[in-house]
């Protein structure tokens, strides 16, 4: 009987070596033997790398915490929320989502992998148009929103990928800025 293998450790694996090394680095044998993986059972279950990438894109980030979102009753709450999940889907998928938006006008059989950041950004701005539906925030497109909103954390993670040394927002302080231009009246 052949052996089970760890589909989770496999996605995770190929996320990371993905993060690291970029897509024509990244090799399906190196992500076979950090996975404990024969190499011959990912071609057979995934036909090449291209397509256990998108596979493994897709199962992590529909794991995420940014994936899992829901809208409450308290607006701020659900914005810290919004915020801790973004920053902690950014700490364990950030790599591999930023090599992939920087991958795919290079390597277009990747794009199906960018289908899987779509549910998670949706998820995000449903809760604030949630909000917006309440009247507890101002009207407006609500994934522009979620853009306006996240956008400190974003360029903040972006300096010490760079070298520069920069101080990391701070979550509190992104969520009563965003509300101070955005709050309903």
């Amino acid at each position: 009987m052949p052996r089970q293998i760890d589909v989770d450790r496999l996605f995770d694996t190929t996320a990371t070596v993905f993060a690291e090394r970029g897509y024509q680095a990244a090799t399906t044998l190196e992500i076979a033997k950090r996975s404990d993986v024969n190499e011959v059972t990912i071609f057979r279950r995934y036909g090449g790398k291209a397509a256990l990438i998108n596979a493994a894109l897709a199962h992590v980030l529909s794991r995420s915490p940014f994936a899992r979102l829901k809208a409450g009753d308290d607006v701020e709450a659900d914005l810290r929320s919004v915020v801790h999940a973004y920053a902690e889907t950014v700490r364990q998928y950030g790599g591999a989502v930023l090599t992939l938006l920087t991958e795919v006008p290079r390597h277009p059989e990747l794009t199906e992998a960018l289908s899987a950041l779509e549910p998670n950004l949706s998820n995000a701005a449903d809760v604030i148009a949630v909000h917006q539906e309440r009247g507890r925030l101002a009207q407006g497109d609500p994934m522009r929103m979620l853009t306006a909103l996240i956008a400190p954390l974003m360029v903040s993670g972006l300096w010490p990928r760079a070298g520069i040394a920069a101080s990391a927002d701070d979550p509190e302080a992104v969520v009563r800025a965003f509300l101070d231009g955005h709050r309903a009246e």
